[in-house]
């Protein structure tokens, strides 16, 4: 039975690479996640939309000079100086005049006749006026200084400015507590800083001149920034799920000359790890040889050959026996360096299939069930698999699997994949789903292995048979 038999898949290229840049997006997306631009921009949207900025924002485009104190002040300022008694006390004092009043005030002349006119006042003077002689007395000299003093032209100047209007608005002034704030005013509107504020209340771009203008600008402009928009859109899109989710627990490039031992053996588990022995299973043609195991520079290959070679077979019931075998092949498995149970396992593969020829990418655990097929070649040519679960009801073994098609697989590399949670396994090749299970989930951890078997005699095989592996990596959860 077919599933979700496709008539192509994606390009593995294509697909390898739309892989390679969404890892590379990743990290520029995460890049940019730390860069100063983008914190600037989110510093500034903090600063831009709190209520203190737009404060300063409205007033900035809408108060005018007139609604300040400073407006109120120059007001104040401008109507004292314009008020009739201030321009007569500023006009007086610019005359020169309180000076010259204060000159005569504090002269010895006017000292003098003060004393004189209280002289000539007294009854000491009244009496001496009427005796005889009187012009010859020192007395009539005292008058006589009297009369001439009365008439000096500063002292009349000064007993008519002392008596007018304009010396006692000036006398009013000077020195009160209004002169006193109206020079304090006029210190004020007059300074450099009052006179640069009027001109900026007054110009009509002060806005577009301000401090907040320029960093509303700036926040524009960065957010027009080809990697603030990539960043914004990237993070919309919400493309890195699959990266987010995985943690990459274990991978091999085969990038060295020859086998990582490390992670790898060569033939069935149970052999090597208990017995240090390589043995094949009673229905199987070929013999496991390390001789088939090549690492070219593109990945590890598993061949399978027309070639004779002694090796042990496990028979249930007599154990161990020698046998000749008429073709060699091979298998590779992390049986003693890594086994998972759940998560995400993904290899890039390319068959060179023949009919005789059991390919397979597969799973198992302590026991030979349950097995997770990742996939299996035995169909009579490369366009089809199967994948699935093979199983054990009671002692008899249970196969449950789906058939795979939709492109001829030996023509190209293909990424097989499996996503295993405890509730489902789904099959995909190069991201498409071709598989789901979710009944029967093994929860036990099991290793990887691939491998090539003969189940059926053959006269000839193809001396290309074999299993190309560029690849192999396996994520567990994040979560």
């Amino acid at each position: 039975m077919a599933l979700f038999s496709s008539n192509k898949y994606p390009k593995t290229a294509k697909y390898e690479a739309d892989i390679k840049q969404l890892h590379s997006d990743f990290e520029r997306f995460n890049s940019y996640k730390e860069s100063d631009e983008l914190k600037r921009i989110k510093e500034l949207e903090i600063l831009i939309n709190s209520s203190d900025f737009k404060k300063k924002v409205d007033k900035l485009k809408n108060e005018k000079f007139k609604d300040t104190a400073e407006y109120r002040q120059l007001n104040k300022y401008t109507a004292q100086k314009k008020s009739s008694e201030f321009k007569k006390y500023f006009r007086y004092q610019a005359s020169g005049m309180p000076d010259k009043v204060d000159s005569i005030k504090q002269s010895a002349k006017l000292k003098e006749l003060a004393e004189l006119s209280e002289f000539v006042r007294s009854s000491e003077f009244l009496s001496e006026k009427k005796q005889r002689g009187f012009k010859k007395t020192d007395a009539f000299t005292k008058f006589k200084r009297y009369k001439e003093l009365s008439k000096d032209s500063e002292i009349k100047l000064y007993n008519k400015q002392i008596k007018s209007a304009i010396y006692k608005n000036y006398l009013n002034i000077h020195n009160s507590e209004r002169l006193k704030t109206y020079h304090d005013l006029e210190h004020e509107v007059t300074s450099e800083k009052f006179v640069q504020f009027k001109s900026w209340m007054e110009d009509k771009k002060k806005f577009q001149k301000s401090e907040e203008y320029s960093l509303i600008q700036e926040h524009a402009r960065l957010l027009k920034s080809p990697d603030y928009n990539w960043y914004v859109k990237t993070e919309k899109k919400n493309s890195f799920n699959t990266i987010n989710k995985w943690e990459l627990c274990f991978e091999d490039e085969f990038s060295a000359k020859q086998l990582d031992k490390g992670k790898w053996i060569t033939g069935y588990y149970w052999g090597k790890a208990l017995l240090n022995k390589t043995y094949v299973l009673e229905n199987e043609n070929q013999f496991f040889t390390d001789n088939n195991i090549k690492i070219d520079g593109n990945g590890v290959n598993i061949n399978t050959k027309n070639e004779e070679a002694e090796g042990l077979v496990w028979d249930m019931q007599r154990g161990f026996m020698p046998k000749t075998f008429n073709y060699t092949s091979g298998m590779i498995s992390t049986g003693q360096s890594h086994r998972q149970a759940f998560g995400k396992i993904e290899a890039k593969v390319r068959v060179n299939h023949n009919k005789a020829v059991t390919h397979a990418f597969w799973m198992v655990g302590e026991e030979m069930a349950p097995q997770i097929d990742i996939f299996r070649f035995n169909a009579k040519n490369a366009k089809s698999f199967t994948s699935g679960l093979q199983l054990l009801n009671g002692k008899t073994p249970k196969v449950v699997t789906k058939t795979v098609n939709g492109a001829n697989f030996e023509n190209d590399f293909y990424i097989y994949s499996l996503e295993w949670t405890k509730d489902k396994i789904n099959w995909f090749i190069n991201g498409v789903k071709v598989n789901e299970q979710s009944s029967n989930i093994p929860h036990s951890p099991m290793y990887l292995v691939f491998s090539s078997h003969m189940t059926e005699n053959a006269e000839n095989i193809d001396s290309n048979a074999s299993i190309q592996v560029e690849w192999i990596k396996c994520y567990q959860s994040k979560n």
